[in-house]
């Protein structure tokens, strides 16, 4: 059991260390392969369901190239640790994240994601936070890491 793994990270240090803290000891423990995920961030929609700006593509809220090196900096830390990592880096392309993420978990054929708990907001609580919606929609086990 664990044998591949789906770490979802996101721009946010405090929580990706932790991800990935929690990735490299079960990894390293149960000699797991690992996918380390990163969703590029897009422009949402506002709570009236309403484009905030009408364009043909959602634009993008972050840079992929520093996506691509945060995946980059995780793949170095588990790999030190003598883990079997790969990194993917991708675009919504109007998905929801969870949604991009558990695509990426299937696609892994993962028997356990591990993805950072970002607590409760109350948006969160209405609309559903990527976590949230990962641990309700997986159809593996999912760690998550506060």
């Amino acid at each position: 059991m664990f044998e591949r793994i789906v770490a979802a990270i996101d721009d946010d240090a405090f929580r990706r260390k932790r991800v990935i803290e929690a990735t490299r000891e079960l990894a390293a423990a149960r000699q797991s392969t690992v996918t380390v995920a990163h969703i590029l961030e897009l422009e949402r929609r506002a709570a009236t369901g309403r484009p905030t700006t009408i364009t043909a593509a959602p634009p993008r809220l972050e840079d992929e190239a520093l996506a691509k090196a945060l995946v980059e900096e995780a793949l170095a830390a588990l790999r030190e640790a003598g883990v079997n990592a790969k990194g993917v880096v991708r675009s919504g392309g109007g998905s929801p994240t969870a949604k991009e993420l558990l695509s990426i978990a299937g696609e892994a054929d993962a028997d356990l994601i591990i993805v950072g708990d970002r607590g409760a907001h109350l948006s969160d609580l209405l609309l559903g936070g990527v976590a949230y919606r990962i641990v309700h929609a997986a159809r593996c086990p999912v760690l998550l890491v506060r």
